[in-house]
């Protein structure tokens, strides 16, 4: 099988290749690209970035392409990639996202090849659908405040979320031409039906980062009371929502701590920092939280699991998700989880059985279950036990390879 894959990001091996530093493999994408090039498929990837096109092997090759704003559509890019399937030939073409101008291009090269039949998306986020949440919990004076930063790049709270509009109008014209859409929660396959009912729907679940399948959480060493949530670095991510519910917790809780990776919103520079970064700033200082919150820098996959693994509750406050693959690596390492009832999460986990859900913008509920998991330890471990083997089969590799290749075959 020759199997051309549209990524939106680079591949481990890929950017060895490109940089000659060794990779910790610790991107989602490398565990699929190694299990199909054991499975002896020809591959050629077209990789969103910079950098001389090449090969891995004589069964993999990549190519590189530019794209530096992906709400802006190139359609100089329609020509590249008509060149590239002419040349490689693909018998399947897998398009990783939909969010990005690129799988646009993509899919009018793929019409004009008549190819379309061959062609399949994978819905990752929806931008068309993420845009409509993007700044709630704001106010209005939040949302239009504009720092240096902002102002240079013309990109505070309010511009971001047009942004995220503009990449949704893509998106949403790229899904109306697909035949066949890879999806894994009820959410996006209700989008997929409102955006165009004929596409073949296609389940298929992720596979994780490597690391994630080693190691278990366990009670007696996780650090009591600690936090651990994936970042905050722009409103979508809820992380006001989040502040809020820990000055809850820590009334009666005041040992709680939070760790979260990324830099400090209180050390941005003052020319450097978003509206976002400014506010959170003045929340973390408004709820005394400055000694309480540790920053975490940026992590490689296995420091983010050290980091899983020693708090006692992983807490998601995203205003909308798909299917979060920091849920899915909490629940697979079997760490306790609250987790805002959005988008696709309640295909992951159900309530009170895998975790704790609770509705998105209600931080008195998500300080409830917080304070829920530290306060009922035996209940807290046998969901914690529940949601691991959840997480286990919904993120098995060899069952979502094989999947993969159903679906490639199919094709």
């Amino acid at each position: 099988m020759r199997l051309l894959w549209l990524c939106n990001v680079i591949p481990g091996k890929v950017r060895e290749a490109l940089t000659g530093k060794p990779s910790d493999g610790g991107r989602w994408i490398d565990g699929v690209l190694a299990g199909l090039r054991q499975q002896g498929v020809t591959i050629h990837i077209l990789c969103r970035g910079e950098g001389a096109d090449g090969a891995l092997d004589d069964r993999c090759s990549y190519g590189l392409f530019r794209e530096p704003r992906p709400q802006v559509y190139q359609p100089e890019l329609e020509a590249r990639f008509a060149r590239d399937i002419r040349q490689f030939r693909p018998d399947v073409i897998h398009i990783w996202g939909t969010e990005y101008g690129h799988t646009l291009a993509m899919m009018r090269a793929l019409e004009q090849e008549k190819l379309l039949d061959r062609a399949v998306i994978s819905i990752q986020g929806l931008c068309s659908l993420a845009a409509r949440h993007y700044s709630e919990g704001l106010s209005c004076r939040v949302q239009r405040s504009c720092t240096f930063r902002d102002f240079v790049r013309r990109d505070n709270v309010i511009q971001q979320q047009k942004t995220f509009a503009r990449r949704g109008e893509l998106e949403i014209q790229a899904l109306r031409l697909a035949k066949h859409v890879i999806g894994r929660t009820a959410w996006d396959r209700a989008a997929l039906h409102l955006y165009n009912p004929r596409a073949v729907y296609h389940p298929c679940n992720e596979t994780l980062r490597q690391p994630f399948y080693q190691g278990r959480w366990q009670p007696e060493t996780c650090r009591k009371h600690r936090i651990f949530a994936p970042g905050g670095d722009y409103p979508v991510k809820g992380f006001h929502y989040l502040l809020e519910a820990m000055s809850l917790v820590r009334r009666d809780y005041p040992d709680i701590t939070l760790a979260v990776p990324g830099k400090s919103p209180l050390k941005a520079h003052r020319l450097r920092r978003t509206g976002y970064q400014r506010y959170l700033a003045q929340l973390i200082r408004e709820y005394d939280l400055e000694d309480r919150i540790d920053f975490l820098g940026n992590l490689n996959a296995e420091q983010m699991k050290q980091a899983y693994l020693e708090a006692n509750v992983f807490a998601l406050t995203s205003t909308i998700e798909n299917s979060p693959n920091s849920l899915g690596e909490a629940m697979v390492l079997g760490v306790p989880c609250v987790a805002a009832d959005v988008g696709g999460v309640s295909s992951l986990m159900t309530h009170n059985v895998e975790g704790y859900l609770y509705p998105s913008g209600e931080p008195c509920l998500l300080a409830h279950y917080i304070g829920r998991v530290f306060d009922r330890e035996e209940k807290t471990r046998a969901m914690a036990q529940a949601a691991g083997i959840r997480g286990s089969k919904t993120h098995d590799p060899e069952k979502n390879l094989s999947d993969l290749m159903e679906i490639y075959r199919s094709l």
